[in-house]
């Protein structure tokens, strides 16, 4: 049985015992993201729950659930593909569980800088990427980013060699736990909810952020060596379930994805100038900032590169972003 068809199932099932969407039974969306309100994550939900409430002029509206109030990122996609939530901001990492060409955006060091990211994003890979999740039962409206991902450790880490057989803890996806073992580090996957408890007791020696949520989460308090790694510029996309977004009226559709794209470009913007400032606040909080030399952790990655990118949508998928 294909995967959407399992979704639909699910969906099918829910509505059955009487669990219909809110979109369904009212005009109200829920929106759930992992972010405290602190972070631009949550600057562009209210964003895009202002935009939809204008542009429909009032007829749908956005409720929106921040910091995993209703659960974690894993928790909220299965919430979505049931039905009990209606829109979510998860990470690519954690899509590819159900949309596997996702894992395209988890490999290690495929964008050379913000510039080659911010423009292939938002380019003919964005219209890819909606073609074939929506194959898995997700409506991409709109890629958004978490930022350059970097280390953060509770030991100093000044060299590749310092991560041997450190516990670092990643992302649930298997690309991640790959690469931080290509690294030599024994990777850990836990959920994001639970990374400042885990560092706090030591269940892990460190894991990796963006500036921002570094900053915003205060895991500087709980792992304060922040090695400037930039392995991965770190994907979200903005998404609601396939066949509920068909049940919508057709101008419906048509504003969900506009405001989807429009904002998606405002938080690249938010989110690189979020980074910058960031860091000198990092600073200003005694951080000991560091600069590894990258060279050996791209020649590590390599291998990671060679073990997951396997279909030949995958391979195309990799070459339309190196070709940009």
């Amino acid at each position: 049985m294909k995967r959407r068809d399992i979704m639909l199932g699910a969906a099918a099932l829910a509505m059955a015992i009487g669990v219909a969407t809110p979109a369904m039974a009212e005009t109200e969306f829920r929106l759930a993201h992992f972010s405290p309100t602190s972070d631009p994550n949550h600057v562009t939900a209210t964003a895009f729950a202002e935009r939809v409430a204008e542009a429909t002029n009032g007829e749908y509206t956005v409720k929106i659930f921040p910091s995993a109030q209703l659960g974690g990122e894993v928790d909220a996609v299965e919430g979505l593909l049931l039905g009990t939530i209606d829109i979510t901001m998860p990470s690519a990492a954690v899509i590819a569980n159900w949309v596997p060409e996702m894992n395209v955006l988890n490999m290690p060091f495929i964008f050379r800088d913000w510039d080659h990211y911010t423009e292939t994003m938002h380019g003919d890979l964005l219209d890819e990427m909606i073609e074939i999740a929506a194959e898995d039962n997700i409506r991409v409206l709109g890629a958004l980013t978490s930022g350059a991902r970097h280390i953060m450790t509770r030991e100093p880490l000044e060299s590749f060699e310092d991560l041997r057989g450190r516990k670092i803890r990643t992302v649930q996806n298997p690309v991640h736990v790959a690469t931080f073992n290509a690294f030599g580090a024994n990777a850990t996957a836990i959920a994001y909810t639970e990374v400042y408890s885990s560092l706090q007791t030591g269940v892990v020696d460190g894991g990796d952020a963006a500036n921002t949520n570094y900053f915003t989460e205060k895991f500087y308090e709980v792992a304060p060596n922040w090695a400037q790694v930039s392995w991965l510029f770190y994907s979200n996309f903005i998404i609601m379930r396939e066949d509920q977004f068909q049940q919508l009226p057709e101008e419906t559709q048509e504003a969900l994805q506009q405001i989807g794209r429009e904002i998606g470009q405002d938080h690249f913007m938010r989110y690189r100038q979020s980074d910058e400032e960031k860091l000198s606040e990092l600073v200003a909080e005694g951080v000991n900032v560091t600069e590894p030399e990258r060279a050996p952790f791209q020649e590590a990655a390599k291998s990671v590169h060679e073990e997951f990118l396997k279909s030949d949508k995958e391979r195309e998928l990799l070459q339309m972003i190196m070709d940009q």
